[in-house]
C-alpha cells in the first residue's frame, strides 16, 4: 500500500484552513502544514485538526513547497493551498490512483470560485487551471518564485475529478495578492512587452470567452491586464532606484 502525505503551505489562513483540513478527512493521509509565520489562529487550527505543523520562513512559493516535500520520506504527495478543498469523489479517485504504477504524477483541474461565482472561462476555468498537484516523492521539483509549477520527467496522467479553489472573496483581496505577486516578479526580473496588457485582455475576454462569465469575466480580464501595467511601472521604479543608489 502506497502512503499519501498532504502538504499545505500557510500564512495567516485562519479564514480558509478549517474548511481545507476538514475536506481531507476523506483521505487516508498524513497532513503537514508548513507555516511561514502566521500571526492569526492558523497554527492553532492546524494542530487542533491533527495536522503536523512545521515552521519555516518564507523564501518563495516554490522554495516553500520544495522544503515541505523534503519533510516526506516516501510515497505520494498532494500539495495544495489552504483555500482549496478536496471533494469526496476526488479523494476516492486519488486513493485509487496512488496504488497504481502507471504514472508518477497527476494533473488535476481546479474550479476557481471568485467573488462568489464559479469561473469557467476567462483563462481561469478548470481546463486552463490544470496542473500537477499529486506526485510521487522525488519525481520532480517545484520551480519559479511566482506561480510555481511542479516539473517532472516522469509519466504524467490526469484525474477526472476536480479540486475546488475558494479563490478571492473580494476585489480588494484580488488586488492585494496581485500586488504581492508583482513585488516577487520584480525581484525575479520578470518583464513583458509594452503591448502585453492589451494582449492579455483580448486573450482572456475574447479568445478564452471571458464574456461568458458575465461581469466577473470582464473585471477579471481587466484587472489581470492592470497587473502587467503595474509590473512594468514597478520594474521602472526598481531600475531607477538602482541607478540613483
Amino acid at each position: 500500500m502506497m502512503t499519501l502525505s498532504v502538504i499545505v503551505p500557510t500564512l495567516n489562513e485562519e479564514k480558509d484552513l478549517s474548511r481545507c483540513l476538514e475536506s481531507l478527512n476523506y483521505l487516508d493521509a498524513t497532513v503537514i502544514v508548513v507555516d511561514s509565520g502566521s500571526q492569526d489562529k492558523t497554527v492553532e487550527i492546524a494542530k487542533k485538526a491533527g495536522a503536523k505543523v512545521v515552521e519555516h520562513p518564507f523564501e518563495s512559493y516554490s522554495a516553500q513547497r520544495n522544503y515541505a516535500d523534503n519533510l516526506v520520506n516516501e510515497g505520494w504527495i498532494l500539495s495544495i493551498e489552504a483555500d482549496v478543498t478536496v471533494p469526496p469523489e476526488l479523494a476516492l479517485e486519488i486513493s485509487k490512483a496512488i496504488q497504481s504504477d502507471k504514472f508518477t504524477a497527476y494533473k488535476i483541474e481546479r474550479i476557481n470560485n471568485i467573488w462568489g461565482k464559479n469561473i469557467m472561462h476567462s483563462d481561469w476555468g478548470p481546463k486552463d487551471d490544470c496542473h500537477i498537484w499529486l506526485y510521487k516523492k522525488g519525481s520532480g521539483e517545484w520551480k519559479s518564485q511566482v506561480h510555481e509549477e511542479y516539473f517532472t520527467d516522469g509519466k504524467t496522467g490526469k484525474l477526472n475529478n476536480r479540486l475546488y479553489h475558494h479563490n478571492y472573496d473580494s476585489i480588494s483581496e484580488f488586488l492585494d495578492k496581485e500586488n504581492r505577486y508583482s513585488e516577487l516578479a520584480v525581484k525575479q526580473h520578470t518583464q513583458f512587452p509594452w503591448f502585453w496588457p492589451i494582449r492579455d485582455f483580448i486573450k482572456r475576454y475574447f479568445w478564452k470567452q471571458g464574456f461568458l462569465d458575465g461581469y466577473h469575466g470582464l473585471f477579471l480580464s481587466y484587472l489581470q491586464s492592470i497587473y502587467f501595467i503595474t509590473l512594468s511601472v514597478k520594474n521602472w521604479e526598481f531600475l531607477h532606484k538602482r541607478v540613483d543608489d
